[in-house]
């Protein structure tokens, strides 16, 4: 298996034992749980309270990690993970922040990817990671078959996700002239930035803390937290399942490149072409 690149980040430090790495993560995602149950209550009961308590948790998530983080001098590895770790929450943040109701769902998308984008760029700068320290590289040639095979099957992808969730199309119609905002928007969205903040900044700064496995298991839960709205555990599964299939060739190929397209692909699939076909 191909080696994870070296940054300067992220040097040898004395570790603090893994149960007090565990309860850190464990009250993460314990916390992040709580905050989409209650987005999910208010939209039972019609009131908003819940979701202002869920904003509530996020906003102490996004604030509070980077300072537990500037107490930790003994486990850098750990400080820069929870660092990276302020990502989801603040996704969560942005896209209760942004208004929907003068927007397209297109440009909803589109407006609300560009503060992730620039946090996640804000993230790899505070923590020194280059762009291929986060997998934005070719990567290794000679596993370079298996991004190919990852994009190739994101058609595959969006059919399988679009039997679970059946969504609703992005544009009323494929010849709406707002079809190629929404195409861009969903590359943009879901191919470039869930996978920048997903498989390249929180998978690179996770690898150290919990090696390999666990750091693909770990994301890809963060991940699967973040549609529990959806309210249905096939969605759940699935998306954790995908999860760990994205993060493990992101590890072997050192490359984002084929998870980004076969998000993109499997996106446009679910939202812009089934919607229509089936």
């Amino acid at each position: 298996m191909a080696s994870l690149p070296s940054s300067g980040a992220l040097p040898p430090s004395p570790a603090i034992s893994g149960r007090r790495r565990a309860v850190f993560l464990v009250h993460y995602i314990a916390i992040l749980v709580v905050a989409e149950l209650l987005i999910v209550f208010a939209g039972t009961i019609d009131q908003e309270w819940p979701a202002l308590v869920a904003l509530v948790l996020e906003i102490f998530l996004a604030f509070s990690l980077p300072v537990i983080g500037s107490f930790l001098v003994g486990d850098r590895p750990l400080a820069a993970f929870l660092g990276a770790l302020t990502l989801p929450p603040l996704l969560r943040i942005v896209s209760i922040a942004t208004p929907a109701t003068f927007l397209t769902p297109s440009q909803w998308l589109g407006i609300s990817s560009v503060p992730l984008i620039l946090a996640a760029v804000a993230v790899m700068q505070a923590q020194g990671l280059r762009p291929r320290d986060v997998f934005l590289a070719l990567g290794v040639r000679r596993y370079a078959a298996l991004n190919i095979a990852l994009v190739a099957a994101g058609f595959a992808i969006g059919f399988a996700e679009f039997q679970v969730v059946q969504p609703s199309p992005l544009v009323p119609t494929p010849e709406s002239p707002e079809f190629p905002l929404a195409l861009f928007a969903v590359v943009l969205t879901t191919g470039v930035t869930e996978e920048i903040i997903f498989r390249g900044v929180l998978l690179r700064t996770a690898v150290p803390v919990l090696r390999r496995a666990g750091a693909v298991a770990y994301v890809s839960a963060v991940s699967a937290c973040l549609v529990i709205g959806f309210e249905s555990v096939p969605v759940l599964l699935f998306v954790f399942a995908s999860g760990l299939v994205f993060g493990a060739v992101v590890l072997v190929t050192e490359s984002l490149w084929g998870a980004v397209g076969s998000h993109a692909i499997a996106s446009i699939a679910l939202y812009l072409i089934l919607p229509f076909t089936v």
